[in-house]
């Protein structure tokens, strides 16, 4: 099995992510009604348990001495992204107005082009990146919260931020480096936790994903992710080869959507009921994005990979 899982690009993420796709399609409240521990581990109530713990573990794995390469590679592509996002997002609003065009709305895009899948980042550095890579997972999480599309929302907008759900991200990450820098046993011992924890993160996002709601999208679903891919991939890519002098595979790696993308539109209208029209086409356009993603973005690293490592 866990050979099997290893043949595909992020496969110890993807498979578990499927098979629980499937089971929330046609068994979707077949764990929930059992309830307990079953529920806790196998529906998407588990998911900011795992992630947290995954920050925690990420976190414990962090020299503070080596920060400096993450932020100098990893960081810089995040700002890199915001700032894309920033700017995407207001001129989107200024020219097309919340409604959008092309059946693709504000929320909808806003929330596509923000997100970043964590974990699929971690399979995928696990395959093709380094150490330091791997150890940026936490750092990378702050972008998966809910939190960082609405606050790029907010300021497209110009309307007050909430800080909290990003700061309760922070949280286990410092506590983690806390631990591990302080007690190099204790990091050794905490940090192969992401590796372990990677199946169990890719089966609670495949566990809030409906396939039948993804393909319902259609044609606007594919077009949000084409320009999800070519908003963000060649600016990326350019930058981390040109500027930071990196394979690119990081890149490449922060550019998929994130099965928890698919409850931003219901919040950002739970907060401004006004949007409320947009959330079910927004909602299923985002969650066909996230299948979409989670195939195309693996081939695309494998492929970089191998065109910057060909003796790899």
């Amino acid at each position: 099995m866990y050979d099997f899982m290893r043949k595909f690009p992020g496969g110890l993420l993807l498979v578990p992510m499927l098979l629980a796709a499937l089971m929330n399609t046609f068994l979707p409240n077949f764990f929930t009604n059992l309830g307990g521990v079953s529920e806790a581990l196998f529906t998407a109530s588990g998911l900011n348990y795992v992630i947290g713990a995954a920050c925690f573990c990420s976190g414990a794995g962090i020299d503070i001495k080596r920060l400096p390469i993450v932020f100098k590679k990893q960081g810089l592509l995040l700002v890199l992204k915001t700032i894309i996002c920033l700017v995407v997002g207001f001129l989107y609003i200024q020219f097309f107005g919340m409604g959008g065009v092309l059946g693709i709305s504000a929320i909808a895009l806003i929330t596509a082009i923000c997100s970043t899948n964590p974990s699929l980042y971690l399979a995928l550095e696990q395959d093709y990146g380094t150490q330091d890579d791997m150890n940026a997972f936490g750092l990378v999480g702050l972008f998966c919260v809910p939190a960082y599309p609405m606050l790029v929302f907010s300021i497209a907008q110009s309307t007050p931020v909430d800080w909290t759900p990003i700061l309760s991200t922070l949280v286990p990450i410092i506590f983690g480096m806390i631990v591990g820098n302080l007690d190099k046993k204790m990091a050794d011992y905490l940090a192969p936790g992401v590796v372990v924890l990677t199946p169990f993160m890719g089966w609670v996002f495949g566990a809030g994903i409906n396939l039948f709601d993804a393909l319902q999208s259609g044609l606007q679903g594919i077009l949000l992710t084409v320009i999800f891919y070519a908003l963000l991939v060649p600016i990326l890519v350019i930058f981390e080869q040109r500027i930071l002098h990196e394979d690119g595979v990081s890149s490449l790696a922060v550019s998929s959507i994130a099965g928890m993308s698919v409850s931003v539109p219901a919040l950002i209208a739970f907060s401004a009921p006004e949007y409320a029209i947009y959330v079910e086409s927004a909602t299923a356009q985002i969650a066909l994005g996230v299948v979409i993603s989670s195939i195309v973005t693996p081939i695309l690293a494998r492929w970089e990979f191998k065109h910057t490592h060909p003796n790899a």
